[in-house]
């Protein structure tokens, strides 16, 4: 009876865990060939903890899940991500990926001090999948499949080879591993990925950079003026009403990863495009709901999307300009990554931090 029990109660314990996990994608694959992946990992948020010996290891999965089955500060249950990442060129490093509706700044401090949460920046990098359980030896010959695989098509690697192992521990059978290496990808990367671009206005663009910055997908986000009547405007000639210019955001993205619809529909739900030249308190022409295309293919895909947005959430009160665009003029550099160089702005308190949480919030799947 008791071994009958105690079976039951395993088994409880691994379907808790399992349905715990969270399914977030990290990467999307670029390109793959020789039995590897090339990836573009977005920014990732870890939690950590770092064996001061080899004995310590065994103790690192316990340490890093007692954090995130409510180990802290507001004893949250933050659900387990899958793969764990075992960093190997970092003294074994254990390594929770955090769920994607989560940032540094949002999440708790852990209980236990050796546990470290920080950020990991976008990179490229390289891997090798195989099955089964993992040892030292099986790490060691993947590590040197992969380094000659990259050797032979002429890509450098960091040496920074982390062991990713998947849905771990609940899964006994066929257990996915890979091997992983930040790789020096870029001319290449480059080379494969056609970008686009848009130009949006929803007020200053402060706010639209902010909303844009981190939108997966996006590479880049440039505040400027559009669709005025002089060339090279300055920003106080443009908030002064003298050039008709708005001020826009020039997002550039890779189609392949995000979609002009999706751009727009984070456009739409960041900003209010039923009050004309007004966003707020901040009043104006230049502050004017826009959108500017680049050709005939944009165009129906914005006054299409932008009709039934208008009929299914606005009541027809959409008033925003739909134009083709002439010429984009960058604004000061000082405009420039307003937001995240000027956190403690005023205005970036009390109007930006909030329309980035209701954003993050209504648009979770958009953003790392």
């Amino acid at each position: 009876m008791k071994i009958v029990v105690f079976s039951l109660v395993f088994v409880l314990i691994f379907i808790f865990m399992k349905k715990s996990f969270a399914k977030d994608e990290y990467y999307h694959v670029l390109e793959k060939f020789d039995n590897i992946e090339i990836r573009d990992y977005k920014n990732l948020i870890y939690a950590s903890y770092v064996p001061s010996n080899k004995k310590l290891r065994d103790n690192s999965f316990r340490k890093v899940a007692n954090y995130i089955f409510g180990g802290n500060e507001n004893s949250m249950n933050i659900a387990m991500t899958s793969p764990v990442v075992i960093k190997m060129h970092n003294n074994y490093e254990m390594a929770f990926i955090m769920p994607k509706q989560y940032s540094l700044e949002n999440l708790p401090y852990p209980n236990d001090n050796d546990i470290n949460l920080y950020k990991e920046i976008s990179s490229i990098k390289a891997a090798i999948r195989y099955s089964g359980y993992s040892n030292e030896n099986i790490e060691k010959k993947k590590i040197n499949e992969l380094i000659n695989i990259l050797k032979k098509n002429g890509i450098k690697h960091n040496n920074d080879f982390e062991l990713l192992v998947y849905d771990s521990p609940y899964q006994f059978l066929n257990r996915r591993n890979e091997i992983v290496v930040t790789i020096n990808y870029k001319k290449k990367l480059n080379e494969m990925i056609e970008y686009s671009k848009i130009y949006l206005g929803g007020g200053c663009f402060w706010c639209v950079e902010a909303v844009f910055q981190d939108v997966i997908g996006v590479k880049d986000v440039v505040s400027g003026f559009a669709g005025g009547s002089i060339r090279n405007p300055s920003y106080k000639e443009v908030v002064r009403g003298l050039t008709k210019h708005a001020e826009v955001c020039e997002i550039t993205y890779d189609s392949n990863v995000i979609k002009l619809k999706d751009l727009l529909n984070i456009f739409f739900l960041t900003h209010d495009p039923t009050t004309l030249n007004r966003q707020g308190n901040d009043r104006g022409e230049h502050y004017r709901s826009i959108i500017l295309y680049n050709n005939k293919k944009e165009y129906k895909i914005i006054k299409d999307f932008t009709s039934a947005i208008n009929k299914e959430l606005f009541n027809g009160d959409v008033v925003t300009e739909i134009s083709e665009i002439n010429e984009f003029f960058k604004a000061e550099e000082y405009h420039q990554d307003y937001f995240k160089q000027n956190p403690k702005n005023p205005y970036c308190k009390s109007i930006i931090t909030p329309k980035l949480r209701k954003a993050r919030k209504k648009l979770n799947k958009f953003y790392n």
